[in-house]
């Protein structure tokens, strides 16, 4: 006979050492635990006897009466062969090789310690385990266990020797909750392994919070899916006042291998609009990966023969790529594809920022380092698009060979003094480019390929030795030349039917041209400090002005010359009138021209940084002095052409960058012209300063302004007020995973309290304000009635968004924006999601705007019945006419 052994709900206290059985002790018999099973745990390197740990208090030995009893009290542990089990109690009978553990009620009635049972890659919690080493059965009460994303629960179970269990009063679930909020009440069911793992269960019903429903299965079983499996995918049901009732997401999810999938879905409406989607990913680990997306729609708005019918053939390309660098050391290849027809966001996006895009684009690179030599290649092709106005760009392809700066004169093996000459260094890089601009109305008309433009270019950097004057002035002297091949050219002539002069394009590889340009430049850098002091009285300490000037001079010959395609059309109009117009047969192509007439000029910029030395109250460290930044940087630039005919000196750029008490970003840009404008508002030469007087020394014809600022709370718990104590001090225990603190001492007389009393305490609450503001002002000039007009563009926005969590749960998003120019809210968009353990509800809200919308969403967490348990409402922005 097996021995007896103490039961599920054990009671004991260590001082007493009082022990008391509540189980059964007829729930094991012979035929459960039969040692005749083969035992396949006698392999190399496991355990072939039970190896049992110290228990943390005590270890009891009973061998009276032909006993051999073990009994362990404090987290015990067990290993034999592939098993480990841990828990608080064991009792371990010598003579049959069965063990039975459980967990200890403490003073509270919690269940401690409750046996945890490891086989391989099996895990399984349960309240009390009967276990024989031979057999390798058991008998389970109040199992837990993981199966793939779901959780089986068993009131009473029977592990065979096979490791299949058999299961009484079982629960499936997706809720890891320790009673689940919602589960699958199975009336009987089996765990198998053998060939493949599932659990099979007869007849089920669903229960959610206890309350049993009348959906019921008469059986059923829940594969573990190690590997992905094709399948149906469940639709979700939308309704839209423009395009009507729809099924949305209704598709196959196939599997190909173990790198490549795809899913096939369909969206239909009711009102004559359907859309097709495919999607599908691709991966190979250290090699590459990637994901593609097509999709083709029609959608129809309004009824046939109605005058606000409307009706588009939409269809978009979404390609990405990328490539292990381990795969090929030296090249890589990447892909980010974006290609969509104008109305095809609007009509098949899924969120609102998608919608609001206007602007999109595509590339496609590969690259190649050379070994042991200086060149690189560069592979390109391009896209950009514009939904506004339906314009496209696509540069097809761009390729850019690039030797990075070589020595050709320094000796192999360094002598001595490097000589002057050594110092030359030479780079090369050249570019080619085939472009085309085009709008969606254009595509395939019959004079479309003459829209293409093709052109390269080449471009050879000298350098010269560097040198220092006085130890601080720091000179570069440098030459450059280049070269631009052209693939066809522009011709004007007199047309004397519309008694203008035309221009005309040839077609691409109709022509071959070149243009050259040189230049020589010297510039010159250094670095000036300058310190303010004002003594060690006061908190400041110091100010450091660090100011950085910069000069540069160069030279460019006279370049307007035939060979570099400058023409002059001499014609006669039609009222006898002779005429002659200079112009360049490269105007209008892919790459400039070089300009007439010699430039000898002058760049220079000043930068200036400020920061100051303050004596700190709190910071001791550094001799209680810390640095702040004042200016990050304080900037100025302009150029001076010292043989240009008139007009030499350029408008002058400054910006200024810093940041305020260490959080607020400020950055401002502002554009000066030097010189005046006529009665006509045309550039003269005549400073404006002399024109304007000392006030006005230059014209502001732009400027910009940006501000942005965040405000962020950590909103950490608190006490509930009354004297209680702070969660986690001595006299208040948190409650995992809740609001609530129990306190065990009367917040008054201090007396002990059996159970403690119970207070509900504030949540965390973190949040954070984003803000950001926006000015920019141009000037320009018009004449109305004979009289100048100086406009004066203002445009000014605020952005606003917010992020705050209101307790663990619920969690809320604000993005907002106020367009202060016309004083009216941009796209303003409320979202929220509230988690619900092992539901989530999800809420959205544009109140105002071209994209007034709505909708509420609840459905499982879990992956697997996020689409099967789901709840969803929405209007859409199209109800209101959206894009139109």
């Amino acid at each position: 006979m097996l021995a007896q052994f103490p039961g599920a709900a054990i009671n004991y206290n260590y001082k007493s050492g009082n022990l008391n059985d509540t189980i059964k002790t007829n729930l094991l018999t012979r035929d459960s635990l039969s040692k005749n099973a083969k035992d396949t745990s006698k392999q190399r390197g496991f355990l072939t006897q039970p190896a049992f740990s110290d228990a943390r208090d005590s270890i009891v030995e009973d061998f009276m009466n032909g006993k051999k009893m073990m009994y362990y009290y404090g987290d015990v542990s067990v290993k034999y062969g592939s098993i480990e089990l841990t828990a608080e109690y064991m009792a371990y009978d010598m003579n049959t090789k069965t063990v039975f553990a459980s967990g200890v009620r403490d003073t509270a009635g919690v269940l401690q310690g409750k046996p945890v049972m490891s086989d391989g890659a099996e895990k399984y919690t349960m309240e009390t385990l009967r276990y024989n080493f031979d057999s390798k059965k058991a008998i389970f009460t109040n199992l837990v266990t993981q199966e793939s994303e779901g959780i089986i629960h068993g009131d009473l179970m029977k592990k065979q020797a096979d490791n299949s269990i058999n299961i009484s009063g079982g629960k499936y679930t997706a809720c890891d909750h320790e009673h689940p909020h919602y589960y699958l009440q199975l009336s009987k069911a089996k765990m198998v392994t053998t060939p493949n793992k599932v659990t099979v269960f007869g007849p089920a019903y669903l229960v959610i919070e206890d309350v049993p429903t009348p959906f019921a299965l008469p059986f059923g079983f829940v594969p573990d899916r190690m590997t992905r499996a094709s399948g149906l995918l469940v639709p979700t049901f939308n309704e839209e006042a423009a395009r009507g009732f729809a099924l949305k997401g209704l598709g196959y999810y196939f599997v190909f291998g173990d790198h490549f999938d795809a899913s096939l879905t369909g969206d239909i409406f009711s009102l004559g609009s359907w859309n097709a989607v495919l999607t599908s990913r691709y991966k190979k680990r250290y090699k590459y990966d990637g994901n593609v997306n097509l999709n083709y729609s029609v959608n129809q708005i309004g009824e046939q023969g109605s005058p606000d019918f409307y009706k588009s053939k939409d269809f978009s390309v979404r390609w990405s790529h990328s490539q292990d660098p381990k795969a090929r050391p030296g090249s890589s290849f990447r892909a980010s594809v974006n290609f969509a027809t104008p109305l095809n966001n609007r009509f098949n996006s899924y969120d609102i920022q998608q919608s609001l895009q206007n602007q999109i684009s595509s590339s496609i690179s590969y690259s190649k380092i050379f070994a042991d030599s200086p060149f690189s290649l560069s592979l390109n092709i391009l896209h950009s698009q514009n939904s506004l106005d339906s314009s496209y760009a696509f540069t097809v392809p761009n390729m850019t060979l690039t030797m990075n700066r070589i020595f050709p004169f320094k000796s192999k093996e360094a002598v001595g003094k490097a000589k002057f000459y050594e110092d030359i260094s030479l780079s090369y890089s050249t570019n080619l480019d085939n472009k085309v601009n085009f709008k969606a109305s254009e595509f395939g008309e019959p004079d479309f390929l003459s829209k293409f433009k093709s052109g390269m270019q080449h471009g050879f950097t000298i350098g010269l030795p560097s040198f220092n004057l006085f130890n601080y002035l720091q000179f570069s002297p440098g030459v450059r030349y280049g070269m631009n091949w052209y693939f066809q050219k522009s011709e004007r002539y007199y047309d004397s039917e519309t008694g203008r002069v035309e221009t005309n394009i040839g077609n691409i590889f109709s022509h071959f041209g070149a243009t050259q340009d040189f230049s020589a430049s010297l510039s010159m850098n250094t670095i000036l400090y300058g310190m303010f002091n004002f003594g060690s009285r006061g908190k400041l300490q110091a100010i450091r002005h660090m100011v950085k000037p910069s000069f540069s001079i160069s030279y460019t010959p006279e370049l307007g010359t035939p060979s570099n395609g400058y023409r002059t059309l001499n014609y006669v109009d039609n009222n006898g009138v002779q005429h002659q117009v200079e112009y360049n047969q490269y105007e209008g192509l892919l790459f400039g021209y070089p300009s007439k007439g010699r430039s000898a000029s002058m760049n220079f910029s000043l930068g200036n940084n400020f920061e100051a030395k303050i004596k700190s109250d709190k910071d001791t460290t550094n001799g209680g002095i810390q640095k702040i930044k004042i200016i990050d940087n304080l900037s100025f630039g302009g150029s001076y052409n010292f043989l240009a005919d008139s007009m030499k000196l350029s408008n002058i750029s400054t910006s200024l960058s810093t940041t305020i008490f260490g959080s607020l970003a400020f950055n401002a840009n502002a554009n000066l012209d030097p010189y005046a404008v006529d009665e006509t508002g045309k550039r003269f030469n005549q400073l404006n300063i002399v024109k304007e007087g000392w006030l006005s020394f230059a014209r502001l014809t732009n400027a910009s302004l940006s501000l942005s600022y965040q405000l962020s709370g950590k909103g950490s718990r608190r006490g509930a007020g009354m004297g209680l104590p702070e969660p986690g001090s001595s006299g208040g225990r948190l409650q995992e995973g809740s609001d609530y603190i129990r306190v065990y001492n009367h917040p008054v007389t201090g007396e002990y309290i059996p159970g403690g009393w119970v207070y509900y305490i504030d949540p965390d609450n973190p949040w954070s304000v984003n803000f950001n503001y926006n000015y920019s002002y141009n000037r320009s000039y018009q004449m109305v009635g004979g009289e100048l007009n100086t406009n004066h563009n203002h445009m000014q926005t605020l952005g606003i968004s917010a992020q705050m969590k209101l307790g663990r749960d619920l969690s809320v998003n604000l993005n907002t924006g106020v367009d202060l120019t016309k004083m009216a809210l941009t796209t303003t968009q409320l979202s929220a999601t509230y988690d619900l353990h092992c539901f989530v509800i999800s809420a959205s809200w544009i109140p105002n705007g071209m994209w007034e919308s709505w909708s509420f969403r609840i459905n499982a967490k879990a992956s697997a019945l996020a689409d099967l348990l789901q709840f969803k409402k929405s209007a859409s922005y199209w109800d209101r006419g959206a894009g139109f």
